[in-house]
């Protein structure tokens, strides 16, 4: 069985090593330069956040959410939000990234435009175990505002595909806690439903915080 689970391994960290090259490949680096007098966005090599040249137009997908309703493609207009896959028995990853995420929303709503255009949703890869109780106890232990859904495996291949969310659940017949392996990368979709942008870890809350706030500076103005 050990040995099973190392191949699974192996060949998810080669995927997702190659969805992350792709990622990096095919974007641009967002950095900010803070001066006295305000701040000056530019691009730079700059590891936190990858952007897509062109933002990629999500098509329909349809999960629940932790309250048993509907999230679909609606759900992602007029807010700009921060994806993450994972499932709530994971012992480290998911936890550690519910925390930075959570820090990095206190940022957000501290700063001048505040954070009632932004949502945190987290993506269970794992539905056989993850209920909507389940989801909803683990997901506002980190932030009473964040959102936890679910949805069938052709929903969630469906979705995570468009983003190139790595993920492969291993489930062996007689043992019970399975693990998942899946990406660590967070996705960053636009108010039009768009796949803007995605943040590769090492993931710091600060770091996101700073870099999303001079992107929707970026997109704000693009607007006026």
């Amino acid at each position: 069985m050990q040995a099973i689970v190392k191949e699974i391994s192996l060949k998810f960290s080669v995927m997702l090593t190659a969805v992350v090259l792709a990622a990096m490949l095919g974007g641009v680096w967002l950095a900010a330069v803070y001066r006295e007098n305000g701040s000056h966005a530019i691009l730079l090599p700059d590891q936190v956040m990858t952007l897509l040249p062109a933002p990629k137009a999500l098509a329909a997908f349809a999960f629940t959410d932790h309250e048993n309703r509907v999230f679909d493609l609606s759900r992602l207009k007029g807010k700009w939000s921060f994806l993450f896959f994972g499932y709530t028995h994971c012992p480290d990853i998911c936890p550690t990234t519910l925390a930075t995420l959570a820090r990095a929303h206190e940022n957000i709503a501290k700063s001048t435009a505040g954070a009632k255009d932004v949502q945190f949703v987290f993506i269970s890869v794992d539905p056989n175990r993850d209920t909507a109780g389940k989801l909803r106890q683990y997901v506002t232990y980190f932030d009473a505002t964040f959102l936890g859904v679910t949805g069938d495996d052709a929903q969630l291949g469906n979705l995570a595909g468009q983003l190139g969310a790595a993920y492969q659940v291993a489930v062996t017949r007689g043992m019970e806690n399975y693990p998942v392996y899946h990406t660590a990368a967070v996705f960053l979709v636009d108010p039009r439903a768009r796949y803007h942008a995605v943040f590769a870890p090492p993931l710091d809350a600060g770091d996101i915080s700073r870099r999303f706030q001079v992107l929707r500076e970026l997109e704000g103005r693009k607007a006026t």
